[in-house]
């Protein structure tokens, strides 16, 4: 008797919930298909001024609108879009903010506008990313300059516990690491797992980042959970210039 009213609830609130799924469904591919949402996706400034300027325009519209034109780089219709008001903390479907995107991408106008507009440059989705982290991660000098000339946490951290400099050092983005050590960036933190991103750049055989690794004097001879050191990360993979260069510096197995 109770498993059947069990059953008859469980069917009925699906009953109700199916509608509103449609519902939501529907209205955000009415958002996608929007003329003003088309316009920003295509670059054609012309047509979104005009839109802005003849017609009322919700907010929902107008903040995917926006959103799309960050994604697409256009610099001049994402500038007007700031100008009508959007919400610069808005995030698109990959859980990114406007900053996050543009720095991803290495759409450098668009962070400097984003910037001066006030979007919070310590902003995180889900992961815990931020728009350095995902700067360095994709190489991108000049906006991983301009965010830490606006006071982004240079030693911010991923669920996974990555930080810029781990990433960069995973990447072998050598000039990343030079501009984020220069910014503090703590260059000894290890992993839960003990690793360094001396280490990782070892295992990766990044001959030019451990060398800057080492000229910015990092512990050459941390060990991680399970003993292992930049020297014997290098030797295992055999990249046998990276155990040079660490062997000639003091790193010891």
């Amino acid at each position: 008797m109770n498993n059947s009213k069990v059953k008859f609830l469980t069917l009925k609130l699906a009953k109700f919930t199916l509608p509103l799924l449609l519902v939501n469904s529907s209205f955000a591919t009415a958002l996608t298909d929007s003329e003003l949402v088309n316009a920003a996706n295509k670059g054609n400034i012309r047509l979104v001024k005009q839109i802005l300027d003849e017609k009322q325009i919700q907010l929902e519209e107008l903040n995917t609108a926006f959103l799309a034109s960050v994604k697409k780089g256009h610099t001049e219709i994402v500038e007007r879009f700031l100008q009508g008001g959007v919400n610069v903390s808005s995030k698109n479907d990959d859980d990114y903010t406007p900053l996050m995107q543009a720095a991803h991408d290495g759409r450098n106008e668009i962070v400097r506008l984003l910037l001066k507009t006030g979007a919070d440059v310590n902003a995180v989705n889900d992961e815990k990313d931020t728009a350095l982290i995902l700067a360095a991660g994709k190489n991108r000098k000049q906006a991983v300059e301009l965010l830490l000339a606006a006071h982004a946490n240079v030693n911010s951290k991923r669920i996974n516990g990555m930080t810029a400099l781990l990433l960069a050092a995973q990447e072998g983005h050598q000039q990343i690491i030079q501009i984020l050590l220069d910014a503090n960036a703590e260059k000894d933190y290890q992993l839960e797992n003990g690793a360094t991103a001396l280490m990782i750049a070892a295992q990766h055989g990044h001959l030019r980042t451990v060398y800057t690794l080492i000229a910015a004097k990092v512990n050459l001879n941390l060990k991680t959970s399970n003993g292992m050191t930049a020297l014997m990360l290098a030797e295992r993979y055999r990249f046998s210039e990276v155990a040079e260069i660490l062997r000639k510096s003091g790193a010891i197995k």
